[in-house]
């Protein structure tokens, strides 16, 4: 099925990527298959019949992590909430392709539904990098999710329009923590220390704010490039370290808050717009309800996660509220740079005003 994937792929790798924003022309959308004729799916009203067709959605994480269990669940939903009209193929742990590919699959129509992550999906949009920005969520996770699915996070999924891509919703993931085998505890702890990211400009400031060596590697490649000494740490959240084994050569784990793996779940853009109301229903509440699934899951997943590390003999710390304020001041430096446009200088601030008032409204 990959090799297939990838074939089309590569036949409709001809249409351009742009920056959102960007001339909404390039943005592509092959229709899915959808059988002629009507099944007896209902919407959660039951007033709707709804035309069959297959969904074929696909995501980067292995099986039983959260986001896993939350996209098995929507797929579960669709077909319960379409009595069967809508059956949906599910595709964990890359079997699509990379990050990469999986989103220009979505883009091109070759899949309808994706997860992905801002900082890869920035290659398509240009805005969603700035989930990256250092600092930007809270501590409070109980509120990351509800302030990104409400008006202020529509806003933001919706610069996703111009590149042909439908932004069904946020998926907040977890703070990425910090490894290494040396310690973390203050920003000169950070000098020269070769750090692996993913690819975002963001990310590659931050790191050059804290005095560290950003180098890009495939994700796939990080556990060699730290087993040889390629790299001396890198980031992710808990539960990826440990899916992927990371902390078997790396002695340190540590919770800066200085980022999160923000996910958006997307659905091609072209497909969406032919879907009738019925069809958008059932998909827009079988994607609340495995969202429910992942922000339920997720913090006990997280902690077993840590503390499973922790037994193999790693050492896990979080920064303290003085050490956290010094790495967020060393970091500010990168609003500077990469708030350069009207809307972003507008944005960013009541997105952050949007997060204090849901923290102090929980007080």
């Amino acid at each position: 099925m990959k090799k297939i994937i990838s074939l089309a792929l590569a036949v409709t790798m001809a249409v351009s990527l742009t920056a959102c924003g960007g001339n909404s022309n390039s943005a592509g959308g092959q229709e899915p298959k959808v059988e002629e004729g009507s099944g007896q799916g209902a919407d959660s009203q039951g007033a709707e019949t709804i035309s069959k067709q297959t969904i074929k959605i696909t995501h980067p994480q292995p099986e039983g992590t959260p986001e896993d269990m939350a996209i098995k669940t929507m797929a579960e939903k669709i077909e319960e909430l379409s009595d069967g009209a809508i059956q949906c193929e599910v595709y964990p742990n890359g079997q699509i392709g990379s990050i990469p590919e999986s989103i220009q699959s979505v883009q091109m129509g070759v899949t309808q539904i994706a997860m992905g992550p801002c900082a890869i999906i920035a290659s398509y949009c240009e805005d969603m990098a700035l989930m990256d920005m250092p600092y930007l969520l809270p501590q409070d996770t109980s509120v990351i999710s509800q302030v990104l699915n409400d008006d202020v996070g529509r806003e933001f999924l919706d610069r996703l329009d111009s590149v042909g891509i439908h932004g069904m919703a946020f998926w907040f993931a977890g703070f990425r923590l910090m490894s290494s085998n040396t310690d973390i505890n203050s920003v000169d702890d950070m000098k020269n220390m070769k750090m692996r990211i993913m690819e975002s400009n963001i990310l590659t400031s931050t790191y050059k704010a804290l005095g560290a060596q950003p180098i890009v590697i495939a994700y796939a490649e990080t556990y060699n490039a730290l087993q040889n000494g390629t790299v001396d740490g890198q980031e992710n959240p808990a539960q990826s370290i440990y899916t992927m084994n990371f902390h078997e050569v790396q002695k340190y784990l540590v919770d800066t808050y200085h980022d999160a793996q923000t996910h958006v779940l997307m659905v091609n853009g072209a497909w969406w717009n032919k879907q009738d109301d019925a069809t958008k229903a059932i998909i827009t509440e079988a994607e609340i309800a495995a969202r429910k699934v992942l922000d339920e899951e997720l913090p006990g997943y997280t902690q077993d996660c840590i503390d499973k590390m922790v037994e193999a003999g790693s050492i896990y710390h979080a920064l303290t509220d003085e050490q956290v304020k010094e790495f967020k001041e060393a970091t500010s430096v990168v609003y500077d740079e990469f708030l350069t446009t009207d809307w972003r200088k507008g944005y960013i601030p009541r997105l952050q005003e949007a997060f204090d008032q849901a923290v102090a409204a929980k007080q």
